[in-house]
């Protein structure tokens, strides 16, 4: 074979190769909510016409590595319009999204086919989630929205007994059940002996119940995780929400601070039982307290500080009788 036949032998051996080595480039960045600015977990991000996606984790972030080239993303999540931006992934890029809410009517579902199968990085199993709204919506005993009593209506979830705290999840203990609050590990969950939780509503974004196939960075727990994440505040615009109800009242503030850089979040909740016990001469006494506090603050683009704290409280006297003290710290 001559040595003209012997090169274009192999150029065309390579042609393949190059072909198929083609550059890939990551598209990443935060979505969050145009109203308040807070992070949305669990959003939907694709390439339009690929089976290339991924979904935002616990800060909202979210990471996406494709071959170069022009794509549609596209960005959905529930109660919001979905969001369309033509890129040119010739490069390393980030792109932060904020999404509307999306108010209106909406009509009758109807399936027609399956839709496409999305390439998810991180599918998750017997997980259940649940925002703040959902959660209030919920029936609550005496004015208190309980994230503990929540969870217990859904699949597979009981309560540890009348009058008793905690919650079981298929026939675990409930001492085999990690609360983990911002990522700090809640030893009691309960105020008044099981009555209430700890966990304010006004302060909660987020509640996720891993019920199996639970990740290996908790460590192995037996029975569920229970991941509660509270807002990052809002950033937009200074507010303050509140309520009182026939046992306790609460009292939140949150807003934008360092120059738009970063934001806070400031919640309380106290009881008045003590009061009333007053009124009617008991000399028993019982009354619980929390406060919660989150801020951030946006270093540069690709790094974020937060900080995170819980106080909570509990005292209880039976006529002196019986005394008991307890409460969180984190």
């Amino acid at each position: 074979m001559s040595r003209k036949r012997q090169a274009l032998f192999g150029v065309m051996m390579l042609c393949p190769v190059f072909l198929f080595a083609q550059t890939k480039y990551t598209i990443s960045g935060v979505i969050k909510d145009v109203a308040n600015g807070e992070t949305l977990l669990g959003a939907t991000v694709f390439l339009k016409g690929t089976t290339i996606g991924s979904t935002t984790n616990e800060y909202g972030f979210y990471s996406i590595t494709a071959p170069e080239g022009n794509y549609t993303l596209t960005t959905s999540y529930i109660g919001f319009t979905t969001f369309e931006r033509n890129i040119n992934l010739s490069a390393n890029q980030k792109f932060n999204i904020e999404l509307k809410e999306d108010a209106a009517q909406l009509d009758e579902v109807v399936i027609t086919a399956e839709s496409k199968e999305v390439d998810l990085v991180t599918p998750q199993m017997s997980v259940s989630k649940l925002s703040t709204d959902e959660i209030k919506q919920m029936p609550v005993v005496l004015g208190e929205v309980d994230m503990i009593k929540s969870i217990q209506l859904l699949p597979g979830v009981t309560n540890a007994g009348e009058g008793a705290s905690g919650f079981n999840v298929r026939g675990g203990a409930e001492d085999q059940n990690l609360i983990l609050l911002d990522e700090a590990i809640i030893y009691n969950a309960s105020h008044l002996f099981g009555f209430f939780s700890v966990f304010n509503a006004d302060a909660i974004k987020d509640v996720k119940l891993y019920k199996g196939g639970i990740p290996a960075r908790f460590g192995g727990r037996a029975s569920s995780v229970l991941d509660i994440r509270q807002k990052d505040g809002n950033s937009k615009e200074f507010e303050v929400t509140g309520g009182i109800g026939a046992i306790s009242s609460r009292l939140a503030a949150e807003g934008p601070m360092f120059k738009d850089k970063g934001s806070f979040l400031v919640a309380g909740r106290a009881s008045y039982v003590n009061l009333f016990l007053a009124l009617a001469n008991e000399s028993s006494r019982a009354g619980f307290y929390d406060f919660n506090l989150k801020t951030n603050y946006e270093i540069d683009a690709k790094n974020k500080l937060y900080l995170s704290g819980y106080l909570g409280n509990d005292n209880f006297n039976l006529a002196g009788f019986f005394t008991n003290s307890y409460g969180n710290l984190s």
